[in-house]
């Protein structure tokens, strides 16, 4: 069984992707996957405010994300970015990840892949967001439905 845990400070510094070696530089949060005690997965992000860069107002934007080989295909990576959609809070209104049209890497994840976890390409072969007031409003209004059963 694996769950999935808050990075802390340690993890952002130390936690290396098993594909590149690389570590999420810039990252100020994010999750991992453990299992048995072993990482099986990690996504490390920041809010775009902090990153300098041309990103929408109140975006979150993934630095990094990888599952081990041995663990993939057990949707792990889509289970980081579910997490991250429903641990951002309520004003962010869209998460960013680069992305390619070619084989990806852990900070530029396939397109086929973000496509296929709600994420629309917004510039062209480079970037694509996950709009949240589109995905994640269905909780609040279940939230909303069974408050007023209850």
């Amino acid at each position: 069984m694996r769950s999935l845990v808050a990075l802390d400070s340690h993890d952002l510094r130390e936690l290396a992707c098993p594909w590149c070696g690389r570590t999420p530089r810039g990252a100020s949060c994010g999750f991992k996957a453990v299992r048995e005690g072993r990482v099986v997965g990690a996504l490390a992000f920041a809010p775009g405010a902090d990153l300098g860069g041309m990103y929408p107002a109140n975006s979150i934007v993934v630095l990094q994300l990888w599952v081990r080989r041995e663990d993939l295909g057990e949707l792990i990576g889509t289970q980081l970015v579910q997490r991250l959609a429903a641990a951002a809070p309520q004003r962010t209104r869209c998460v960013i990840a680069a992305g390619t049209h070619r084989a990806g890497d852990c900070r530029r994840l396939p397109a086929a892949w973000l496509e296929g976890r709600g994420f629309v390409e917004a510039v062209v072969g480079a970037q694509w967001k996950l709009d949240l007031r589109r995905t994640v409003p269905v909780t609040g209004v279940v939230r909303g439905a069974l408050d007023a059963v209850g």
